[in-house]
């Protein structure tokens, strides 16, 4: 760079003021005349240089040359230049041929210009790419970075392009958390203007999330809220996931969980005043403070549903609200009402009916009215569904999640529940969406763009049995195969006294219609063990069908065909060497089941009751009727506070004459013992042999372990368990067999360690006996576990 100098003190400066006053008047005209002189030959040279262009703008182009090519044809070039021969020379169509020219990228430089009548294009052709390299890169391999950047083999190399792949590589490391990568790309000249482009990149350290705040929050701790959220502080176990990588859009994602959260707590004024996420670049982290205002709590106020259609009864949906005077106000419980109730009405034939709830809030008594209105609504009508976004799914697997199709009535509530039902399916990450006007007034399209995730699971589970030993299992599976929904799993389990395979397929759309159907084949042999004195083996298959009767309950129907084989019954005891042979199952099936669970995996709030019967007998070499229910309420005290109530039991009978064996009665567990119930006599062969009627019941309390940050995922749990098994037929196998069975309860309490770690809900159960008998083998400790990847 040149630097312009400019110096008051230099040498060369001064003044006349010491100088003759004659001598340098004389001085003074003869730099005036010499002065005008220079501003007149000044002006005429610039009158010249003005005239010249416009000479060249008149005259007329007799031919286009093009110079400097050697890959690109003359005609080519000549295609985009905008003037033509015949035509006279213009300075602005110079200008736009450059830059077409320049677009094509073809071309690192172009000028345009007149020699004689011939207008001149001089090129100089970009460089041919010889290879795209990429050097340093481990987290993402070149074939993911070669599909996002432009520069390709056998491609021109423009500087304009290298600068929007450099940042698009970056871009793709700040979206897997790196935000210290760099990119400095190195070009390379080879013979012939080809370039090797070589992009050196240096992937820094993860950026993870090394602190989440709250300010402003009162009601709900820090720790609590950090539950609420997605996003994890970083830990010794973030080698193992991506939450606690900072994301915009997750970040954008659980400032809605707070306040869905807090919404259905009660405090219908929160509002988060702001989410910022701070990078802090010497030590590569972010601190991430969410600000929020809680406001009050409220409770529900006076119910009602008004309706505005007169051939509505608005008394007839009231037993359809789920929202209760005087309990603590919940935003998803008025939403659920809603939607329970439009349903409702569209099936009544109102499909353009809307129920909006209107709030009546009294803030001096905290308490917010809701009543349900129904309106008449707006009479539009669906023009067409887009699905957009889904490369993999079958828009088909997408449309049936609808409960309406192109030409029905539009309805914003069988929108929202087609969005939750697609969540749900779990093979997108995310789901919006929109509507738009249609072709007419009354016409409405609607939008579905989904953003889809991987499917795959890999299932790997273990555990421990102080009477059988290690336990191991492995599960691969596909949620949605082939695009198309269905789901596919093959498992093969190994212990030291068992070995399983199984293998599944469901079709969760069966016919087009919202009935799952798949079947099973599995193959399970279990040799004998300290609790068990002889082998088994079960090979066959069941077929089954799934149907939803409503949003909360659901049917499943099957029917089993299996061969059980029982083997190896020289120590065991006479009613099961009674048992010993090839039997031949056929089973149909059937189950109710009932749940409000908020979470199938770990749920915290809700009810799941299940009764269900297997009837043995339809063919086959056994007879039988098993029936058994349970039912299991979940309930958080507070976050992280969780109840567990469960009560269970069930029955099993022969019929036409048939008695129950050993093998196919009841065997239930509790915690703290290996079994118990009815038992041979016999000390050489003192089997379990199981029972024709159970009951247990279950009573926990879930809680967050002290000291232990609550981002680790682990919990621990106090329990107490009690069961009764008695009534066994194995005297009529063996008439005169001693049988140990007092009819007595069994109970136990203990304590559990829950860890929700990144390979699944690890358990470990330490369980002390209170009430047993003699003859009842104790099991003090348990544990177990399995994930999905």
């Amino acid at each position: 760079m040149i630097e312009q100098i400019d110096n008051p003190h230099s040498k060369f400066a001064g003044t006349a003021g010491g100088v003759l006053p004659g001598f340098a008047g004389k001085v003074r005209a003869a730099a005036i005349r010499f002065l005008a002189l220079s501003l007149l030959v000044t002006a005429s040279v610039a009158g010249a240089l003005t005239v010249a262009p416009s000479v060249a703008s008149a005259q007329t182009i007799s031919a286009i040359v093009v110079e400097g090519n050697r890959r690109v044809d003359d005609d080519t070039v000549r295609s985009y230049v905008t003037m033509s021969p015949g035509q006279r020379y213009s300075d602005y169509a110079a200008s736009e041929s450059v830059k077409l020219l320049f677009q094509t990228g073809l071309f690192e430089d172009v000028s345009i210009g007149m020699s004689s009548t011939r207008l001149v294009v001089t090129v100089v052709e970009a460089p041919l790419i010889n290879r795209v390299v990429f050097e340093g890169n481990k987290r993402l391999d070149d074939v993911v970075l070669n599909s996002e950047v432009e520069s390709q083999p056998r491609g021109m190399l423009t500087r304009a392009k290298v600068q929007r792949d450099t940042r698009r590589i970056l871009q793709l490391y700040r979206r897997i958390g790196r935000f210290g990568a760099t990119v400095d790309p190195k070009i390379i000249d080879l013979p012939d203007n080809r370039v090797n482009l070589v992009f050196e990149i240096d992937e820094s350290e993860k950026t993870s999330i090394q602190r989440i705040n709250f300010v402003g929050n009162e009601a709900f701790s820090d720790p609590q809220l950090r539950e609420v959220v997605t996003s994890r502080q970083a830990n010794w176990l973030s080698w193992l996931r991506t939450s606690d990588i900072y994301d915009p859009q997750r970040l954008e994602a659980d400032q809605e969980l707070l306040r869905r959260h807090y919404l259905k707590m009660g405090y219908a004024d929160f509002r988060v005043l702001s989410a910022v996420a701070e990078l802090d670049r010497e030590r590569n982290v972010f601190y991430v403070t969410f600000t929020v205002e809680e406001g009050p709590q409220y409770r529900f106020g006076m119910i009602d549903v008004e309706s505005n259609v007169p051939d509505i009864d608005p008394n007839a949906l009231l037993g359809g609200v789920k929202t209760r005077e005087g309990r603590v106000y919940n935003a998803e419980q008025v939403e659920e009402t809603s939607e329970e109730l439009t349903i409702e009405l569209a099936k009544s034939g109102y499909a353009f009916a809307t129920v909006r709830p209107r709030g009546d809030r009294d803030s001096g008594a905290l308490t917010i009215g809701i009543t349900y209105v129904v309106d008449e609504g707006q009479r539009a009508y669906v023009e067409r569904i887009n699905i957009r976004g889904n490369t993999r799914t079958l828009d088909s697997v997408i449309r049936r999640e609808f409960d309406f199709a192109e030409g029905d009535p539009y309805n914003r509530v069988l929108v929202d529940r087609a969005r939750r039902r697609l969540i749900a399916l779990g093979y997108f990450e995310q789901v919006n969406i929109t509507n738009e006007p249609g072709s007419t007034p009354d016409r409405v399209i609607v939008n579905v763009d989904v953003t889809e995730q991987p499917t795959g699971e890999f299932t790997v589970g273990a555990g421990y049995s102080s009477a059988s030993g290690f336990l191991a299992n492995m599960s691969i599976g596909e949620r949605n195969f082939l695009g198309r929904g269905q789901k596919v799993r093959a498992s093969v389990g190994y212990g030291e006294d068992s070995q399983t395979f199984e293998f599944s397929f469901t079709e969760p759309y069966f016919m087009g219609r919202r009935v799952a159907a798949g079947f099973d084949v599995f193959a399970r042999e279990y040799n004998r063990s300290d609790s068990s004195e002889f082998d088994r083996s079960d090979v066959g298959g069941t077929v089954r069908m799934g149907l939803p009767l409503n949003e909360d309950l659901r049917l499943n129907i099957a029917y089993s065909l299996f061969n059980r084989e029982i083997s190896n019954t020289d120590n065991a005891s006479a009613a099961i060497q009674a048992s010993e042979g090839d039997f031949i199952y056929s089973v149909a099936s059937y189950e109710f089941i009932y749940s409000t669970l908020d979470d199938p995996r770990r749920p915290r709030n809700g009810v799941i009751a299940k009764f269900g019967q297997d009837i043995a007998g339809i063919g086959g070499d056994v007879n039988f009727v098993k029936t058994e229910a349970s039912i299991t309420h979940f309930h958080e005290v507070r976050p992280r506070l969780v109840t567990m109530f469960q009560l269970k039991g069930g029955h099993i009978a022969g019929w036409s004459g048939d008695s129950v064996r050993p093998v196919d009665a009841f065997r239930p567990s509790i915690r703290g013992f290996e079994s118990f119930g009815p038992r041979d006599s016999d000390p050489a062969s003192p089997d379990a042999l199981g029972g024709n009627i159970y009951v247990t019941a279950t009573a926990e309390l879930q809680f967050p372990l002290p000291v232990i940050p609550a981002d680790l995922g682990f919990s621990g749990a106090i329990f107490a368990d009690a069961a009764i098994l008695t009534n066994t037929d194995a005297t009529d196998f063996a008439p005169g067999l001693g049988v140990n069975d007092d009819n007595s309860i069994r109970s136990s309490a203990g304590l559990s360690i829950l860890w929700d770690s990144p390979f699944g809900l690890l358990r470990g159960d330490v369980g002390i006996p209170l009430t047993k008998e003699d003859y009842d083998e104790t099991q003090i400790f348990k544990f177990g576990g399995g994930t999905r990847f």
